[in-house]
Formats: structure tokens, sequence, C-alpha cells
């Protein structure tokens, strides 16, 4: 046992689990080597057959510690993350000292959208031990998205104390020091992290951010090269290498990545948004038209006031309502495409109140989408489908002159838009577009020779707009003093577990 211990401490699995079934077969009665075999398997990054190892424990181990750490790690590997949140609460309570188990049930937690709560754990694993690298990684995770710079590096530093070379904590800093806007820091920060580790994927990729940045593309290429070669199947090294190349202007290069990525993961959008762009570039109209043409993809539906309500007027007053008291309502939220206007989080997560209605809208809306698109398997789009169509679903408050940058949704397979309300101020589309919703227009760096064509289509009070989310659009800005309000939402290519 003790060997085999020493073989999964350095790294190596396999042989950890061929002395761990030796033990087993050995002495079938002893638990520490199923122990072990499960834990082996995890680290092998098969969950499915570790929990069927722990099957193996007799009935006196099922709620031993042990038994259920393993468990809990298992269930979060294949997503299942509720049934880890609970297994890991029945871990607390039994070693409230247990300072892995709280920064797993932090890492639920966060997977869950309660921050709140993940914090707590993950703040309590870092009081029981100060150097607890992955607690302190995920809870500087949650203060970065919360726009909690500095914190960020902060908890990042204290981690790096207790492990000062360690490749996955470097990582995080440089991307904490980036978002501050430190971009050497970043570039010494991932250049240190590969000093420790030249295969880590991730460090490659964000150096190629920052040097992509700072206007140094050659060099960003060359990182996104090297990202591909430790990670050939890392689909995000794809697209952030095709961009780039596109950036560069390296149109044929980029569509031969782009067709390399779709090998691992068809109908990606970020991908597709990408083919899209290096099909026009390269002149092959028709092949872009298959993926870009509006008549085809974009589908649009007014909705009827639902039960309740007597006019969509009403309705829609009653979203208004409920949105502008929404507790996550926050000015231009750092990540995201809203400019001079606020932005919610995901409106599905706690009382819905009238949200609920839209909620089957969209769904019902989705249904039809699909059945008069006709999926063809010879498409891209839309690819394969999830059997459940799990939603996201967010508001956008805009303000005089408020818009969205040109973006796609790349978790998703389709998007859409309800409009809620709309500025008196709005193009009638002879003499503007003002706060119209426009599609077809990348970001300036990707640009092509050929100018992509632009469609923009005008809002309206209770409409609905659904297209694939590979395609790029924003919102045209908009002027006097007045508010827009709309509800965007997403239908995920991947449902996390339930």
């Amino acid at each position: 046992m003790a060997e085999a211990e020493r073989l999964l401490a350095a790294g190596d699995w396999h042989g950890a689990a061929a002395m761990a079934r030796a033990c087993i077969a050995k002495d079938p009665g002893n638990s520490d080597p199923v122990f072990l075999l499960a834990d082996a398997l995890l680290h092998g990054r098969q969950p499915d057959k570790a929990l069927k190892t722990l099957e193996r424990l007799p009935r006196a181990a099922a709620r031993a510690p042990r038994r259920l750490m393993l468990e809990g790690r298992a269930r979060n590997n294949l997503g299942q993350l509720k049934l880890a949140d609970k297994i890991f609460k029945q871990l607390v309570a039994l070693e409230p000292g247990n300072a892995d188990a709280h920064s797993n049930l932090g890492h639920v937690a966060r997977g869950l959208r309660r921050p709140r709560e993940a914090e707590q754990h993950l703040r309590r694993a870092a009081e029981l031990n100060p150097g607890h690298a992955r607690a302190l990684q995920t809870l500087a995770d949650i203060r970065l998205a919360a726009g909690c710079t500095e914190e960020a590096v902060m908890i990042l530093r204290q981690a790096l104390d207790a492990e000062p070379a360690n490749p996955g904590l470097l990582g995080h800093l440089g991307a904490a020091l980036h978002r501050s806007g430190d971009f050497a820091g970043a570039e010494t920060a991932y250049r240190a992290a590969l000093a420790a580790d030249p295969s880590h994927a991730e460090a490659w990729l964000n150096l190629g951010i920052t040097l992509q940045d700072t206007g140094r593309l050659e060099k960003a290429v060359a990182a996104y090269h090297r990202a591909v070669t430790v990670a050939p199947a890392s689909v995000t090294a794809s697209v952030r290498l095709a961009e780039a190349l596109l950036a560069r202007g390296e149109t044929r290069q980029a569509l031969d990545e782009i067709e390399r990525g779709q090998r691992i993961d068809p109908g990606h959008p970020s991908l597709l948004a990408a083919q899209a762009l290096a099909l026009t570039g390269l002149g092959l109209d028709v092949e872009a038209d298959a993926l870009l043409d509006p008549s085809r993809l974009l589908m649009s539906v007014d909705l009827a006031p639902p039960p309740g309500y007597d006019s969509i007027t009403s309705f829609n007053k009653a979203l208004t309502e409920h949105l502008l008291k929404h507790p996550t309502l926050a000015y231009e939220p750092e990540g995201h495409a809203t400019r001079k206007g606020r932005h919610t989080g995901n409106l599905l997560d706690q009382d819905k109140g009238p949200i609920a209605h839209l909620e089957q809208a969209a769904q019902t809306a989705a249904h039809a989408y699909l059945k008069r698109l006709a999926p063809d398997p010879g498409r891209l789009f839309p690819g394969p489908v999830p059997g459940r169509h799990q939603l996201t679903m967010w508001a956008v408050v805009m303000d005089t002159a408020g818009h969205q940058l040109s973006h796609i949704h790349p978790a998703a397979w389709l998007s859409g838009v309800y409009y809620v309300e709309l500025p008196a101020t709005l193009g009638d589309g002879r003499q503007s577009q003002d706060g119209w919703i426009e599609f077809g227009l990348p970001p300036e760096e990707f640009q092509t020779a050929a100018v992509p064509e632009v469609h923009a289509f005008e809002p309206a009070a209770g409409r609905m707009y659904l297209f694939p989310s590979y395609f790029y659009h924003r919102t045209l800005p908009f002027p006097g003093p007045a508010r827009r309000i709309s509800i965007a939402f997403d239908f995920l290519r991947h449902p996390p577990g339930v």
C-alpha cells in the first residue's frame, strides 16, 4: 500500500491503480486499497469507474469521511453538482475542521452559482490551512469575477507564498494582473508558470492574449501555436490561434486551423463565427452564406400576452418593475459587451416572477425554430442539439447612447432577445437605425479584405428574435434621454449536471 500511495503522489495513477487492485485481490475485506483505487481512478479522470469501485466497500464504510470525499469528487467531476453538494455537506458536518471538505464544498457552491456560500467555505478552508492552493485559487477567481481585482491578486500572492512555483497559481495571478491592466506583471507571471511547466497550455494561451493585447501579434501567434502543440485537443487554443491568424490577414491558414478545431468540436460557435469570416475573406460567398443567411437562420416572434395579463403592454410593465429591482442589476459589469447601461445576472437563478412566462415562451420559440429550420446533418449548424434545452436569461437596461459592442455567445447554440421597453428616439429605418439590433459586423481586429454583409432589424416591444449563437451582433446607440430594456437568452450547448 505504501508503494501504491507513493506512485499516486508521484502522478503515476496507472501504477497506483494496478498495485491497489493487487492489494484488493489479496485482502478483499480491507477498505484502504479500495479507497486508493478510487482515488487513482479520479486522478485518471475516470469518475464513473471510481464510483463503481466505491460500491465494493462494506456498509460500515458507507459514511466514512474518506468515502464521502471520494464520492463527492466523483459526482463533481461528472457534473452532478447537486449530489456533490449534498455529499460534501455531510462530510463537513462530520469533520468541520477538514480544509479539503470546505474547499470542495466551496468549489461546488460556486458551480451552483451560490458565490456567497462558496466564499464562506473557501475562506474557512484557508483559515484551516493558510496555504490551501485550490481554495485560494477558487476564492481569487470569485473575487476577480466580482470585479475585486486587487483582492484577487492579494489572495493569489498569499497562495504563492506557500507554493511559489505552482504553475496553476502563477497562471491565475497572470490573469488577475492582466485584468488590472498590469500587462508586464501578467507576462512575467505567465513566463514563470511556463518555466515551471512548459506544457501548461492555459499559460501559453493567456500569454498569447497578453501579447496580442499589447500589439505583439506575431509573438501572440507563436504562443497560440505552442498552446495547440501542447494541447492539440483544446478547442480554446484552436479558436485563439484561428482568430489571431485572421487578425494578421492569414485567412487560408486560419481556415485550416478552424477546420482542425471543428474535428475536435463540430459546431463550436467561436469556430463557426471565425469560419464565416474566413470564407467571406476568401471570396467563398456561397459557403459563407450557408452560415450567415438571416432569411433562413433568424426568426422573429411577436408574443401574445401570457395568462394573467390583458395585454403585452401590461406584461412588459410587470417585467420592467421586476428587472429594475433585481439584486444583480449592475452598471457595465466587467466581461460584458454592454456600454452605458446596466446588466443583470441570470434571471432564472432566483425568484422568477413574470420571467417564468418569458422562459416558457423562449422554450416554445426554440422548438418552433428547430421545426422551421429542418436541421440538415450535412450542415454545421445547429449541429448536435442537447436533448434538454437549458436556458440562461439576463436583462440589459440601456441609458442615453447605450449600446453593445459586437460579440457572439460561445457557450450556446441558439440565442435570442426579447424587447421590453424601447426609447421614443428609436430609428424609423428610413433616416436612421438608432437602437436597432445589427448582425454581421465582427470586431475590428477580425476585419478581412472582403466586407461582411450587415443586416439590421427593428426592435418592437413584445417582439423576440432568435438566431445562431455564432452570429456577430451589436446594439446601435440611440440619442436622447431615454431607456431601452431587453432580455437576452441563451440555450446552452452543454447543460450543466443536475
